[in-house]
């Protein structure tokens, strides 16, 4: 398994690098509940490599030591848009989800 941190919104202690990327309790964004907020505290892309394999992640930390990852396209592109307009301001998301006409299952973010 490698870990390749390529972007991150501030500078991380060790230990939340470990949590953002590797640590036991982390949730997956297609696992929280629609409608959960997230108070973004900061947050990291990486790519994770296993078994020659390569996942584009974004990992966010909130204000309580929470983790939330994900490699949705949808929910990166929209956090992309979202802290594009935000920059340096503190904020908060919820997280969402829904169905394309095609029936595929997809999860989203926006600003709140």
């Amino acid at each position: 398994m490698a870990i390749k941190i390529t972007e991150k919104s501030r500078d991380f202690t060790k230990k939340e690098l470990y949590l953002m990327t590797q640590g036991a309790e982390i949730k997956t964004i297609k696992e929280v509940p629609d409608g959960t907020i997230i108070d973004v505290s900061g947050f990291l892309y990486f790519e994770d490599t296993k078994d020659g394999e390569t996942a584009y992640m974004l990992s966010i930390l909130n204000n309580d030591g929470d983790v939330f990852t994900t490699q949705s396209r949808t929910f990166k592109e929209s956090f992309e848009n979202i802290i594009e307009i935000m920059e340096d301001e503190d904020f908060s998301i919820k997280k969402l989800s829904g169905e394309s006409k095609a029936g595929r299952h997809f999860v989203d973010c926006t600003l709140v």
